[in-house]
């Protein structure tokens, strides 16, 4: 699998007075020597930082783990694309050794043949969600999903399917993500990352 996908999210890093900024962006289109990047609606207060020339720090998050490299601006905001160097002998990747997971509380809307519940997570993975439900679902049981993230990291639609129900409380499940878009579970990992980073 290759590290960099089209839609992947990337953080940019740079030192604004005495502070560090990061700024989310997503991968527009990855070639041999640079990545083109689509910056976020708030980009133009830091566009003394992105000039050709500067230098920063970029950070992604994939499934195989999260990747940093310095870099340098190649193309400007004001220009026709903004484009930073990739140069893979400079990528530093740091492997996942096990499932990313959060204990946090999300609400999700589930699909469950006339039913529309309305409950939340109480557990969350890149491959995996636990939720509270008083409706009964049945093992291998399918649905579709509506994951509400907070603040601004998104909306998540995919199908899921039951993996298990709590043995002590029958109102907890465990369900995996049977259909998820690769931008959707990026964007899912980059909300666990930054979680576990104001939490810590």
């Amino acid at each position: 699998m290759e590290l960099f996908t089209e839609g992947q999210k990337i953080a940019l890093i740079f030192s604004k007075d005495s502070n560090l900024v990061e700024m989310t962006c997503d991968i527009e289109k990855i070639f041999d020597d640079r990545l083109d990047l689509v910056l976020p609606q708030y980009f133009m207060r830091y566009i003394e930082f992105l000039q050709v020339g500067q230098t920063l720090t970029a950070k992604a998050f994939s499934k195989l783990g999260t990747i940093d490299f310095n870099t340098i601006i190649i193309s400007s905001p004001l220009e026709d694309c903004f484009s930073i160097e990739l140069d893979y002998n400079s990528l530093n990747l740091t492997p996942g050794e096990e499932l990313p997971m959060i204990n946090a509380i999300e609400k999700i809307e589930i699909q469950k043949k006339d039913i529309n519940l309305k409950t939340k997570t109480f557990e969350l993975s890149t491959e995996y969600m636990k939720f509270y439900s008083d409706e009964v679902f049945e093992l291998d049981e399918v649905f579709d999903c509506v994951l509400y993230l907070p603040k601004d990291y998104g909306i998540i639609k995919f199908k899921a399917f039951i993996t298990e129900r709590d043995s002590i409380y029958d109102n907890e499940y465990t369900a995996s993500y049977q259909t998820m878009t690769e931008v959707d579970r990026q964007t899912l990992l980059y909300y666990m990352y930054m979680y576990s980073k104001d939490t810590d």
